[in-house]
């Protein structure tokens, strides 16, 4: 197992940064220019009757931003389109005042344009503001958890990650639902920079990347699951930080409402916690009367029973922050020089969550895979590449990871284990995922032939 810090008698342990991770953006503020040119967007898709054209959307996040900073009119406001993520569909807001042009022959205009003449400075450019308007595919209402823990994040990361300006869970805005407005982190996606780098390039972001990894790795609790909403600003500062089970159904409709007088988790074994989500998983799929599936859950809980007897999930190991969704399409990444590139900024935190240690160890094979935008199987972890490039690529990880990161990460059993995550988190949403979770298990049975 990788190794781990005595715990103190805090929540949490971890490095403490001072920084403001939740913030209103001033007037004067000048968030710099952006060059980014992420990919080129595919058409747009329908993923349901509550999504609308872009078209008629623009007008009403136009409407939105307006309404948020009343010093700005209509032809101050540019919405673009983004990327949409797999959560939430993105839209790019870019705020500059634009002062009315006076008229060529008169003295204001005269002297606008001789002023760099005259002064050898250039005319003063109004600052811009660029922000993010993230709007989920499904408001199940998760967003103040996610602002919770982007708060905490702030504090604890030294990596940059999205700062709020504001968020609204409710419909009641100019958009009619959800929403949350975010500054935009300078940089390009790394999956569409990655094949404009050489060979040092790609070398110093996947130093940077392992660097990230042991750094998330870093932030532990006693209590596994989601940072919960009751934590305040001095709790997240000093590590007093309480978490909530992770709910099953994992998405469920809301009327909007938060309360605060939610369950918070106990600390307990990583063992324990696995099996707590079996029961509740199995519970709720009888419930909900789903057919099939009952069987798999008991070779389920044989797995997580014979993890545990065989050492690789301790009773003593702490609960390790995990993001959920690490790959090059959340990385944000800038080039500094010819052999040199800058991580600026990580997002895609809406799975986060302090899961079982084995979960942090996760390798990032997408960077010696070949296939920069396949997420493909965490088994290709374990493949040694052909091409000497992504052979060195690996090596380069290994060697900033350490040993005991290394153990877990290529783990064959733990790599099964963390395949079974997703539908220990969010159950079995049809047929197909039946037959993923048997074959898995199946797989774990030859390793463990008496499992």
């Amino acid at each position: 197992m990788a190794p781990a810090e005595p715990l103190t008698d805090k929540h949490a342990v971890g490095v403490q940064t001072e920084a403001d991770a939740v913030s209103v953006i001033s007037d004067d503020e000048d968030i710099g220019e952006d060059a980014r040119k992420d990919v080129p967007l595919p058409p747009e898709v329908k993923r349901g009757p509550e999504d609308e054209p872009f078209e008629t959307l623009k007008h009403k996040a136009s409407q939105l931003i307006l309404d948020l900073f009343p010093g700005y009119c209509a032809r101050d406001v540019k919405i673009e389109r983004m990327q949409d993520g797999e959560n939430s569909r993105f839209l790019s807001v870019t705020l500059c005042k634009i002062p009315p042009k006076a008229p060529w022959y008169t003295t204001q205009r005269v002297l606008e344009l001789l002023q760099p003449c005259l002064t050898g400075r250039p005319t003063r450019q109004n600052k811009r503001k660029r922000l993010v308007l993230r709007i989920p595919h499904n408001p199940d209402q998760y967003m103040h958890h996610q602002a919770v823990m982007l708060a905490y994040l702030g504090l604890k990361l030294e990596h940059p990650v999205p700062k709020i300006v504001t968020f609204d869970p409710t419909a009641h805005n100019a958009l009619g639902r959800s929403y949350m407005l975010q500054k935009r982190l300078p940089g390009h996606r790394l999956d569409v920079l990655w094949p404009t780098l050489n060979q040092a390039q790609r070398l110093s972001a996947v130093r940077a990347i392992s660097a990230v990894l042991l750094d998330i790795r870093k932030i532990r609790n006693k209590c596994p699951g989601f940072i919960g909403i009751r934590n305040t600003t001095y709790d997240l500062k000093n590590d007093f930080v309480s978490t909530e089970p992770i709910p099953i159904p994992r998405l469920r409709n809301t009327t909007h409402q938060v309360t605060f007088n939610v369950t918070l988790s106990d600390p307990q074994s990583a063992k324990d916690f696995l099996l707590d989500l079996c029961v509740r998983q199995r519970a709720y799929a009888t419930a909900a009367k789903q057919p099939g599936g009952k069987e798999v859950w008991v070779r389920i809980v044989k797995v997580i029973e014979t993890l545990h007897e065989s050492g690789l999930i301790p009773d003593s190991s702490p609960f390790h922050f995990y993001h959920g969704d690490f790959n090059a399409r959340n990385l944000l990444a800038s080039v500094t020089s010819e052999s040199e590139i800058v991580i600026t900024g990580i997002v895609g935190w809406d799975s986060a969550l302090f899961a079982p240690a084995f979960m942090s160890t996760r390798a990032p094979f997408f960077l010696w895979s070949g296939n920069m935008g396949s997420e493909g199987e965490e088994g290709d972890a374990l493949a040694e590449p052909e091409d000497a490039a992504l052979l060195e690529a690996k090596r380069t990880f290994e060697s900033v990871v350490g040993e005991g990161f290394l153990k877990e990460a290529y783990s064959p059993a733990l790599i099964l284990a963390r395949r079974l995550w997703r539908f220990l988190v969010n159950g079995f949403t049809n047929g197909a995922d039946i037959f993923l979770a048997e074959d898995v298990v199946e797989e774990f049975e030859r390793l463990y032939p008496c499992a």
